[in-house]
């Protein structure tokens, strides 16, 4: 019995403007295994995040399957491809996507809402222990405009965790942030990770973070290697 969390296979994928076609993916196959930490490096514009959009199911490939679990999400309808991709899994952003009217409290529990469809007084507890966790158990009640690029970053990874999902996808999560910062953002992202045995994808221009995977893979030509 395989032990991959999530399985892509045969991915192609194209985007067309006009008369000008450019293929992003091309019979691209990945297949990450439970509590794996992968990171994908390749030039800008090589479809990267594509790959990660394609395996979150926010886009649809041109040819080829995605398996949540061994279950293939092309059959799913748009409802319940959301719901399920808001329990399988947690994204993070470079960009941080924080409701900024509402305080950090509610921001991380706004993945939860979703999944279940309104709060209880664990989840409130639960989201204030990951908001301790890393490192912002004082700042519950302050808005996304008060906080640094940093902690903002910290605030999206509780979030991404806060439904316990079985992968989380990282956009070049520190690419907004000074190096000191990144370095403090990419621990907590690791460990916590580690600590729940979640798969991690990470994809990054950054040598460094890439190379604290246990699988360095580069997309080039539509294909991983």
């Amino acid at each position: 019995m395989s032990d991959a969390v999530i399985q892509a296979g045969d991915i192609a994928k194209t985007y067309r403007t006009g008369e000008v076609s450019l293929k992003v993916l091309e019979s691209l196959n990945l297949s990450i295994d439970a509590g794996e930490f992968v990171s994908i490096q390749g030039e800008s514009g090589c479809g990267k995040t594509t790959l990660l959009n394609v395996l979150a199911g926010i886009e649809s490939p041109d040819s080829g399957y995605v398996k949540w679990g061994g279950q293939s999400i092309s059959t799913l309808g748009r409802n319940e491809l959301a719901r399920r991709r808001g329990a399988f899994l947690g994204i993070v952003f470079q960009s941080y996507y924080l409701v900024p009217e509402i305080d950090t409290l509610q921001n991380v529990l706004m993945s939860r809402r979703i999944v279940n469809g309104g709060l209880s007084t664990e989840d409130v507890e639960d989201a204030k222990t990951l908001l301790g966790k890393v490192g912002l158990g004082d700042r519950c009640h302050q808005l996304p405009g008060t906080l640094s690029g940093g902690e903002k970053q910290r605030v999206a990874i509780a979030r991404a965790l806060l439904t316990n999902p079985k992968l989380v996808l990282a956009d070049e999560p520190t690419g907004n942030l000074d190096e000191a910062t990144g370095e403090v953002v990419m621990d907590l992202l690791q460990g916590l990770c580690g600590e729940t045995q979640t798969a991690l994808v990470l994809v990054t221009h950054n040598p460094d973070h890439a190379s604290r995977a246990n699988r360095k893979l580069t997309l080039s030509h539509g294909q991983i290697h």
